[in-house]
């Protein structure tokens, strides 16, 4: 019985070590927060609007981009429905897309020997929208998969109450 507990509690300190390397980012201006995975920098200065943050692996071949920014024509849907749109326009081959009314969508896809995941929350009654972006090659897709779920759980807009 001993060695069970010994066990156990080995495996809860491995997970807590893993689970440690990740860091937070949390943007003033739009109040998202999302987990960013181990080993990515932010290595791009901040945009002068404040709007979020690109970060990039360490070995240089992933990017993940973290924004938020205001609903200014039509709605949060309409909105998701023309990135997706963009990302057509600019070679991506949009091969996934879902959503959830007005709350939330995600759309993924591939160029080349790349693969794009991206994940939107609508935020403050709909006037505002937070995203991640990450793109990576296609070769190592079996690691980026923990990652995406990891980050698309860890994004969180502010609640309607936190708006101004």
């Amino acid at each position: 019985m001993r060695v069970v507990w010994v066990f156990l509690s080995l495996l809860l300190l491995a997970g807590a070590a893993c689970a440690g390397d990740w860091t937070s980012y949390a943007n003033a201006r739009f109040g998202e927060t999302i987990d960013i995975p181990p080993g990515f920098v932010n290595d791009v200065a901040e945009p002068e609007n404040a709007d979020g943050l690109t970060f990039h692996s360490a070995d240089g071949k992933a990017a993940l981009l973290v924004w938020g920014n205001n609903i200014v024509d039509g709605d949060f849907k309409a909105e998701a429905q023309g990135r997706v749109q963009d990302e057509t326009a600019n070679g991506w081959d949009v091969s996934y897309q879902k959503d959830a009314g007005g709350m939330w969508s995600v759309y993924s896809g591939s160029k080349g020997d790349r693969i794009m995941y991206a994940r939107s929350l609508a935020s403050c009654k709909g006037t505002q929208a937070v995203h991640f972006r990450i793109e990576y090659p296609k070769a190592a897709k079996k690691d980026y998969d923990a990652i995406i779920d990891r980050l698309s759980k860890s994004l969180k807009a502010p609640q309607d109450a936190e708006c101004s």
